[in-house]
């Protein structure tokens, strides 16, 4: 008898063994099954990530457009102010002249505040 003793224990074991290489199993599936979906779930929010850096970029890309716009129009508008002001002296230093000659005393300036 003891040798189906012994063949009962090594069987038993093998039971157990095989017991715990199936629970591993299941576990491993599950594991794999979880991986999965938080790959795909990652993928997900990558090319949501994506899409929003390439909107952020054409966003971009169309402020600068417009900021060089502004600028161009206010390049123009300062150089057509500075053209002003040199005309606006040239008329104050005409105007100046011709009361001077004819003996006129120009009205007052008007003050500036500031």
């Amino acid at each position: 008898m003891g040798e189906i003793e012994e063949l009962r224990r090594r069987l038993e074991a093998l039971e157990a063994e095989v017991h715990d290489m199936r629970e591993e199993q299941a576990a491993t599936r599950h594991l794999a099954v979880n991986s999965d979906r938080d790959v795909a779930a990652l993928r997900e929010q990558r090319r949501a990530d994506v899409q929003l850096m390439q909107a952020l970029r054409q966003t971009q890309l169309e402020h600068s457009k417009t900021l060089e716009e502004h600028g161009k129009l206010l390049g123009a508008l300062v150089s057509g102010q500075v053209a002003m002001m040199e005309q606006i002296g040239t008329l104050t230093t005409r105007v100046g002249a011709i009361t001077e000659h004819l003996g006129i005393t120009p009205p007052e300036q008007p003050r500036a505040e500031g």
